[in-house]
């Protein structure tokens, strides 16, 4: 039992010092110039900082004791936001792709 709080611990601690870096990404790049260039970007980060987010929530919940919040609510959530991180990012790849197409026809 006191392995798994301290697993939990550990990991909440690895997730939040993780989610620092995407987080620094996006307070960047919002000060951009450019920002419709960075607009995929931005969307991918969003949801990776929420799915590091949420993984923290989960082991915050099975330190504190709740397993029907962090196994029956929380997990299910990590993965569908996980799901759609991998729809966002290969509809960004896909309107990518086209682009270079229209702008190699058009030359």
């Amino acid at each position: 039992m006191l392995q798994s709080l301290y697993y939990h611990l550990v990991d909440a601690i690895v997730y939040l010092i993780a989610a620092a870096i995407p987080v620094y990404f996006i307070l960047k790049s919002r000060k951009s110039i450019d920002n419709d260039n960075n607009n995929h970007l931005l969307k991918l980060t969003t949801v990776l900082v929420g799915f590091i987010l949420i993984q923290v929530l989960y082991h915050i919940a099975g330190i504190a004791g709740f397993r029907l919040l962090a196994k029956g609510i929380l997990e299910p959530l990590s993965m569908a936001v996980l799901l759609v991180f991998g729809i966002i990012y290969v509809v960004s790849i896909w309107k990518t792709k086209r682009q270079r197409q229209q702008q190699e026809l058009k030359t």
